[in-house]
């Protein structure tokens, strides 16, 4: 039996590895390019377990705008997500478009293998690709104190989120000595209000997010 699951994105992560912005271009067919699936866990604590939800992008070479839903089919288990509310991103010069939280039941895995990922247009034009996902199913085990160990096994970035008091991003990258800590953070950014750690492996299919902390360099 196929099960359905509708979710909307979270407008908080906005999925860190792309910038927000819009180009745009015409064509009557929805015209996809590279895609990315990612296993995105999420920590409130360090002494906790973490929250997974699944990240699908897909470049687009036709105008983005165009698109109305997206149908994310796992081939193995017979599950489907959808969503009508995308997040359009650009990187450079190239447009994305996506959802950042699709969820699994209670106590339910997301799948590894095989995906079929299909775009609708308003006027019911579609374009159906199909992706493989592998990730290491340990981190649904592991603590969030425990990342930055296991995820190094990975060849994994360590990247920082900054964030003002709107929750604006006013900064991401790498996680340097210079922003080690809050008190770092604030000489470099005096708008800051709150940062995120992110741990990422090399492919881009694992993210771990660590708890949100608060910019008080007087601690």
């Amino acid at each position: 039996m196929v099960r359905r699951f509708i979710s909307k994105h979270s407008f908080l992560f906005l999925f860190i590895i792309f910038a927000l912005a819009i180009s745009s271009c015409s064509n009557n067919v929805p015209e996809l390019g590279n895609s990315r699936l990612s296993v995105v866990f999420d920590y409130n604590s360090l002494d906790e377990l973490p929250k997974a939800r699944l990240s699908v992008f897909v470049e687009s070479v036709s105008n983005p705008r165009r698109f109305d839903t997206i149908t994310v089919s796992s081939n193995q288990n017979e599950y489907v997500w959808q969503a009508s509310d995308l997040i359009l991103a650009a990187d450079a010069d190239k447009t994305y478009c996506g959802v950042t939280n699709f969820v699994m039941p209670a106590n339910q895995k997301i799948p590894s293998g095989e995906y079929t990922i299909l775009f609708r247009q308003a006027d019911d034009e579609q374009t159906e690709i199909k992706r493989i996902l592998s990730y290491d199913k340990s981190l649904y085990e592991t603590k969030g104190s425990d990342v930055p160990q296991v995820m190094k096994k990975f060849y994994s970035s360590r990247m920082l989120t900054i964030y003002d008091e709107s929750k604006k991003i006013i900064y991401y990258g790498p996680r340097t000595s210079e922003l080690l800590d809050a008190r770092g953070i604030w000489n470099n950014y005096r708008e800051a209000a709150e940062f995120q750690e992110s741990w990422i492996n090399q492919s881009g299919t694992i993210i771990c997010n660590l708890p949100v902390e608060k910019v008080e360099p007087g601690n």
